[in-house]
């Protein structure tokens, strides 16, 4: 009889061998991946949604060195620009979210797939209640600043964007359904600024009205603001009401079809581009308005300053600023200028504290101050406490 036992184990030790030969390869060739795609990058990553100040690179300094701050700033540039973090990044999420239901940057899973924002919800809750001492003190300046305006001949507007915790409270999750206070600053606002006089339009409880029987999709279950239709609707109803108030005729959208698709823009699934997942949660069919604006020079196109949050920018978007004012203006959230020569937040952007905003104010016609309820807490952003001083001033 032939022995092969010693065969079979020099077979195993050379087959071993070989398989952790190839592992170490493997894991090798993997980790030095990315510093290939660092340093000569042969494949295109997509950019993570949200904003993030990436590090720069740093020079070598004498000084820096020996004070430590070279080597910390070094290592979060390399950190930040390690080769294929982006999609690291999404891949770790994606595993988060399929094994344990798990969302960064405040995203919270709702039933049926719906995604809301932790602080979107604590304002349908009254969560985040100012208390109506606050609110009347704030809301009796800014009904003295539009008085002043409207002396002035300006017109001026408090504008509430639509909140999807208010439309769809059904789909809000445990344990944020058990948190419903007895009163939220959307709910005081409107009551004391129709008691004071304030010229006011709420679209939340426009949407909320039309939300079952509108056969357009206002709000996405993977977005956060109204959508592209939902914009378009709400811009020209504002139009109307400034027309009315101003008793003139301004021009408005031609509608010619409305485009189904199940492949959204951007901006019709923003928390969803938030999260920084891989896969989408849902599908849904979305509505495309497809329209244009005559050129009819019989139309009166007003100056207009909008001071508000980002529910402003698809009106900008829609190019229903553009198409409607002779001259028009944003002031996001009272800190950067937008208007027709920036029409996106870069490092290019004007910031208001180096702006004349006063004598902007005095050359236009109509300001629309556009806030959604989750930042009611800070309405104006510090416009009405500094526009009050500019009209009011102590002797």
């Amino acid at each position: 009889m032939i022995d092969t036992s010693n065969a079979f184990i020099t077979l195993d030790f050379t087959m071993g061998h070989k398989i952790k030969k190839g592992l170490f390869s493997f894991l090798f060739i993997v980790l030095l991946l990315p510093f290939i795609q660092q340093n000569l990058p042969f494949i295109k990553s997509g950019q993570l949604a949200g904003f993030a100040d990436y590090a720069k690179n740093i020079e070598f300094s004498r000084e820096k060195w020996f004070d430590g701050s070279y080597q910390q700033e070094k290592n979060k540039y390399y950190n930040d620009n390690t080769g294929f973090r982006p999609d690291m990044v999404r891949l770790n999420n994606q595993i988060e979210f399929s094994l344990f239901k798990k969302m960064a940057g405040g995203v919270v899973l709702g039933h049926n797939n719906f995604l809301f924002h932790d602080s979107y919800i604590d304002a349908y809750n009254g969560v985040d209640f100012a208390g109506k001492k606050v609110i009347l003190e704030r809301l009796l300046k800014l009904k003295a600043i539009s008085d002043t305006l409207g002396r002035l001949g300006k017109t001026f507007l408090l504008v509430y964007a639509p909140n999807k915790a208010f439309l769809y409270p059904q789909n809000i999750p445990e344990p944020y359904d058990h948190q419903k206070k007895e009163k939220n600053n959307l709910e005081v606002y409107k009551q004391i600024g129709d008691s004071i006089g304030l010229k006011q339009i709420d679209f939340n409880s426009w949407f909320i009205s039309i939300k079952d029987t509108c056969r357009e999709l206002l709000i996405a279950k993977q977005g956060i603001h109204w959508t592209i239709y939902g914009a378009y609707i709400a811009g020209d109803s504002l139009v109307k009401c400034i027309e009315n108030i101003r008793n003139i005729h301004m021009p408005h959208p031609v509608l010619s079809r409305i485009i189904h698709t199940h492949s959204p823009n951007a901006a019709d699934v923003d928390i969803k581009e938030l999260t920084n997942l891989i896969f989408p949660l849902a599908e849904e069919t979305f509505s495309y308005p497809d329209f244009k604006y005559t050129d009819d020079t019989s139309k009166t196109r007003p100056r207009l300053i909008f001071i508000g949050d980002s529910f402003v920018f698809n009106m900008i978007n829609n190019k229903i600023l553009q198409n409607t004012s002779s001259d028009w203006q944003f002031w996001f959230y009272f800190g950067v200028l937008l208007n027709s020569k920036n029409e996106q937040v870069t490092k290019e952007n004007t910031l208001i504290k180096n702006y004349d905003w006063k004598s902007e104010i005095n050359k236009t016609d109509c300001i629309v101050m556009l806030y959604s309820s989750t930042n009611l807490t800070h309405l104006g952003d510090g416009f009405i406490e500094q526009a009050y001083d500019h009209y009011y001033p102590l002797q």
